[in-house]
């Protein structure tokens, strides 16, 4: 993927997360959020794990890997923070209990954030990555190949449409993308490089959207490129939720300070939990 692909709205998003930065006080307070994001080893109810690379640097990511012998899904579970913040451990109680809650098995990818030696497409290439390697040892974490999803929020969307093309570019075919209120920049251009038989083969999706957020209502251009060419989608917008509702109404938010913490809010990412739990269900995931 191009280094330019993300083009003006990359730079929009970049702004919001710098915004914040300016708000709560600079860079170093940015840092000491980030800090406080991250869990100990003993603190976590996943699994922490290193997958390796040959030629590149490990993946960091958690693992959640229900009892039992059968196959199941899974669920690869992508933080947001508009590239340049977020953790995986801020996910750790969802993980967990989406996991039992949908039948499946779970992975949170840490990805590298924008930075120094790190662009947005290297985010990216680690969860392709990690999706050929669980595929390659299916046995082994007891997951369906077949049915690999791909969840993500807001800049966590985007990583997770853009490593689906990249799998697809590469013949493997995941059985969902969840998109929530996910900032997609040129992706739709990219889904639309592709060949015929790939755009109209390509996976399903649902777009989950927040109220009054433009980044969400931008998904839409994405929604309608896969509609053109006979892809299933599905959209629910929640009335009245902010952006972020879903992954920072858990405990590991407790301490941030986010806009979107609260009992409404943490009713409505439940509800919308629930919805992705029965789509992933109709679309292959159900046990």
């Amino acid at each position: 993927m191009k280094k330019n692909l993300m083009g003006i709205g990359i730079i929009l998003l970049l702004g919001v997360g710098f915004l914040t930065v300016k708000v709560v006080g600079g860079v170093k307070a940015l840092e000491k959020r980030q800090a406080q994001m991250v869990k100990s080893d003993e603190e976590l109810i996943g699994r922490h794990f290193y997958m390796p690379r040959d030629g590149a640097e490990d993946v960091d990511m958690n693992l959640y890997l229900l009892e039992g012998e059968q196959p199941r899904p899974l669920v690869v579970n992508l933080h947001g923070g508009a590239f340049i913040a977020g953790d995986a451990d801020t996910l750790d109680t969802q993980s967990d209990r989406i996991s039992r809650a949908w039948n499946v098995n779970v992975a949170t990818i840490n990805y590298k954030r924008l930075q120094v030696g790190y662009d947005i497409p290297y985010g990216t290439k680690e969860i392709a990555d990690a999706v050929k390697y669980f595929i390659a040892r299916a046995e082994e974490y007891r997951i369906d190949p077949n049915k690999v999803f791909l969840l993500g929020y807001s800049a966590g969307g985007f990583h997770a449409i853009a490593a689906a093309l990249a799998l697809k570019r590469d013949g493997i075919d995941v059985a969902g993308q969840i998109v929530c209120y996910g900032f997609v920049g040129e992706l739709d251009k990219e889904y639309r490089s592709l060949d015929q038989e790939a755009r109209e083969t390509f996976a399903p999706a649902l777009f989950i959207l927040a109220d009054h957020d433009p980044i969400s209502d931008g998904s839409l251009v994405y929604r309608q490129a896969l509609a053109d060419n006979g892809v299933k989608t599905e959209m629910k917008k929640f009335d009245g939720a902010i952006h972020g509702f879903i992954e920072e109404n858990n405990p590991e938010y407790d301490a941030l300070q986010t806009g979107s913490k609260s009992p409404e809010q943490e009713k409505l990412a439940r509800e919308a939990e629930n919805l992705i739990g029965a789509w992933i269900g109709e679309n292959g995931g159900k046990q």
